[in-house]
């Protein structure tokens, strides 16, 4: 993002998408899809955009229900390696991790 001139984000927006897919691949899950209301086949992306510039900075196509937990704490660690500092404000709702946190929390 430095080398585009752009500054790196303090706040993010979180969130899990699907991606609705209509082929007979048995390795696809079900997933929510938001705008008709109902679980479809569909490949599940995770991603963090940054809350002031809009930049998506993470994404995930490859997340599994199992791992969906855990997602959260992937974008801390790829921030983190990628940055050297933790993200400041993490922005989601409460659907998106099954993990205890708080709105001042301490993620490490």
């Amino acid at each position: 993002m430095g080398v585009l001139g752009l500054s790196r984000g303090h706040s993010f927006d979180l969130d899990f998408h699907t991606i609705p897919f209509h082929g007979e691949d048995a390795l696809v899950e079900k997933h929510y899809v938001s705008k008709r209301s109902r679980r479809q086949k569909g490949i599940l992306a995770f991603l963090a955009q940054d809350a002031d510039s809009r930049v998506f900075c993470y994404a995930n196509a490859e997340v599994r229900k199992s791992d969906q937990p855990d997602e959260i704490l992937r974008f801390v660690d790829f921030w983190k390696a990628r940055t050297g500092t933790l993200p400041k404000e993490l922005i989601f709702d409460s659907k998106l991790t099954t993990h205890p946190f708080t709105h001042n929390c301490n993620l490490l």
